[in-house]
């Protein structure tokens, strides 16, 4: 997928939260974006994920990406360095029973 749904800013007041992470807790599938999207509040659409029980990794970077930029300023929770290791992240959930999903977050290379 292109960028990951979540937390709107103002969701304090809004209550406004994307469907995608709950659906991420619920389906287990692993999940490739280019990282949540810009407008939205990384920082605490990965606290929510954290709150669902959600395994989040970014690709061969310590900065969670924002969808269209390499960076949005918030620290990744999990680094992974190679395809690998992704893998054996996802099989090991499995094998403890955790029937969620993963969203691992690949920066853009290419920004605009």
């Amino acid at each position: 997928t292109g960028g990951t749904g979540g937390v709107h800013r103002g969701a304090s007041l809004t209550m406004d939260v994307s469907a995608d992470l709950h659906e991420l807790s619920r389906t287990p599938a692993l999940v490739v974006s280019a990282g949540i999207k810009s407008i939205l509040d990384v920082k605490s659409t990965l606290e929510v994920l954290e709150t669902l029980g959600v395994p989040v990794a970014s690709y061969r970077t310590d900065e969670f990406p924002a969808f269209f930029s390499p960076e949005s300023g918030v620290r990744s929770p999990w680094r992974v360095h190679d395809a690998t290791e992704v893998a054996e992240a996802y099989i090991a959930a499995r094998e403890l029973g955790m029937n969620r999903g993963m969203l691992l977050a690949v920066p853009n290379s290419d920004p605009a």
